[in-house]
């Protein structure tokens, strides 16, 4: 919850930043792919990558945005992933306990990464830790996720877009 609400309070910050916006709007799409990547490979660390995207909806097209920013997103996802399946040796892979939890969790691990990569929250950083320690294969992880981001980004590049044309004519900011 507080997350949610540092995006949406960084995301009105940042329209009425104009200057700013239109900074980073000049870069155009890749300014968007770059910021995506960055703060999705800040494991654990909360990164502003979705507020700015939120911010940039006023200013390119939305879906466009989305799915540039989601494949930033979904590849920055990738540190988790890694990091994941370098400590999976770290765990002891014998007992019936082991073996029922590692069946459990790869039986859901596709439906939830892709329900959790829409989700803006800050937690999808253990579940790509999680899919790299059960050996998920990297291409069904990074379609999973990126699919999930690209939602997660259209969506907030659209949200942004008619959140910000609402401020401004109403406001005048």
């Amino acid at each position: 919850m507080i997350g949610i609400l540092a995006i949406v309070v960084g995301a009105f910050w940042l329209g009425t930043q104009r200057e700013l916006v239109q900074r980073f709007s000049q870069w155009g799409y890749f300014s968007s792919f770059l910021i995506s990547l960055i703060g999705s490979a800040t494991v654990i660390l909360p990164a502003p990558g979705l507020a700015l995207i939120l911010a940039l909806g006023a200013h390119l097209n939305p879906v466009l945005l989305g799915i540039v920013a989601g494949f930033g997103s979904g590849l920055g996802e990738l540190s988790g992933y890694l990091a994941g399946k370098a400590g999976r040796n770290l765990v002891s892979g014998e007992g019936r306990f082991t073996a029922f939890l590692h069946q459990m969790t790869t039986r859901f691990t596709t439906p939830a990464l892709f329900i959790l990569a829409i989700l803006p929250l800050p937690i999808f950083d253990f579940a790509g830790i999680l899919a790299g320690a059960l050996r998920m294969p990297v291409l069904r992880f990074l379609a999973v996720v990126i699919s999930g981001k690209i939602i997660k980004h259209a969506l907030a590049a659209y949200l942004g877009a008619e959140f910000f044309e609402m401020v401004l004519t109403r406001y005048g900011f």
